[in-house]
């Protein structure tokens, strides 16, 4: 690695050009969506990025001479600590030309820093935590990521592997399409729920959209607490969140399950703003709001990105009657597929009833970790 030099990021001209990079890597790839730079500038800016408020982040980028050849980040993250272990780390925001040296210094410098804060382990890639765009994908990159999901080269996982790093989790992204033929014993299942004393099903009303959005932080929290990495959203990501879901949450498909009118489940669709972004090139600017929202408005896709129910009323059938309605007013609405992403590999329950809705598994994101 003696031609490779590791330059650590720390001024906002350094964290631009560390945001720009990936145009390297795919400037000529049709399926690359660019994330605005506007955002990404505020995700890594200590003075505003909500990930500084729960931990650390390093930036690094890998130079071969005066070409930028790689980037990526270690970071330290408080609230996983509190709920999971001490000695765990995490890295994201890898992007490296195909190139084995590159790829190893990149890992190694992260696996340093957090060596140097006392880790034992590295995972990820994370970006900066884990429900942002974060994962490997290793199987799916011949079609358009869906919003907010990872999309990288192929030859990325033989980086990964070649470094050392080793698979402790795959996440799953099924998609059902219109023509999907849904086993006819979940409408029985899903008419019995809706026929349940006490209990009703209630697309999202925006004029209590900041309430909504508050009960879904606090249900994911709690039915989501038994899963593989899973730590809860703080105040602030929740304000984050009602920020970020207001124009592309759809309100017909984004559903809450009301017990005696406590709300006790929820699952949230969005539009798939990908094709929009991608046209905007990482820019709202001469692209235009107006014009991105112009291009929203249009998406024919759907991304159902989380559902919890409270554990004590799992038992309902809650779940398959969500499904159904999504599928059902989707297609009412014009959307002609949606995918359901992302879903851990052993959470069984779910993709039986993806399954069964003849949903079909096609992508991939592969969490690695090391240890160091």
């Amino acid at each position: 690695m003696e031609n490779i030099r590791i330059q650590r990021i720390t001024t906002p001209g350094e964290r631009k050009q560390f945001i720009k990079f990936p145009w390297r890597i795919y400037r000529h790839d049709p399926l690359w969506v660019p994330q605005l730079i506007g955002d990404e500038m505020k995700i890594l800016d200590p003075a505003k990025g909500t990930f500084y408020t729960l931990g650390e982040i390093a930036l690094f980028m890998a130079w071969r001479g005066s070409e930028p050849v790689g980037r990526i980040s270690a970071q330290i993250n408080h609230q996983y600590e509190h709920y999971h272990d001490n000695h765990t780390g995490f890295f994201g925001f890898f992007e490296s030309i195909e190139d084995q040296q590159v790829a190893d210094a990149l890992v190694h410098a992260a696996a340093e820093w957090l060596r140097s804060k006392g880790k034992k382990r590295m995972m990820g890639p994370m970006s900066p935590s884990m429900y942002d765009i974060s994962g490997t994908l290793i199987d799916g990159n011949d079609t358009m990521p869906c919003i907010l999901t990872a999309y990288n080269p192929a030859y990325y996982e033989r980086l990964m592997d070649s470094a050392g790093m080793i698979k402790a989790m795959d996440w799953y992204a099924f998609l059902v399409s219109r023509d999907s033929q849904i086993r006819p014993g979940l409408q029985r299942i899903a008419d019995r729920v809706m026929h349940q004393e006490g209990l009703e099903i209630v697309p999202l009303d925006m004029k209590i959209f900041d309430q909504r959005v508050r009960e879904v932080a606090r249900i994911f929290s709690d039915a989501w607490m038994e899963n593989w990495g899973h730590v809860p959203y703080t105040d602030r990501q929740v304000e984050d969140l009602v920020k970020e879901l207001k124009m592309v949450i759809v309100p017909e498909v984004t559903l809450f399950a009301l017990y005696h009118g406590e709300c006790i489940g929820f699952s949230l669709s969005v539009r798939d703003v990908n094709p929009a972004l991608q046209k905007a090139n990482g820019r709202l600017f001469p692209f235009g709001f107006f014009k991105l929202l112009w291009h929203v408005r249009k998406s024919t896709r759907l991304r159902t990105m989380a559902m919890g129910v409270l554990k004590e009323h799992r038992h309902r059938g809650i779940d398959i009657a969500f499904y159904l309605k999504t599928f059902e007013e989707g297609l009412k609405l014009g959307f002609v597929d949606s995918e359901c992403s992302i879903i851990l590999e052993i959470n069984q329950r779910m993709i039986g009833a993806l399954e069964d809705l003849s949903a079909r598994r096609y992508k991939t994101f592969r969490f690695y970790e090391k240890e160091i």
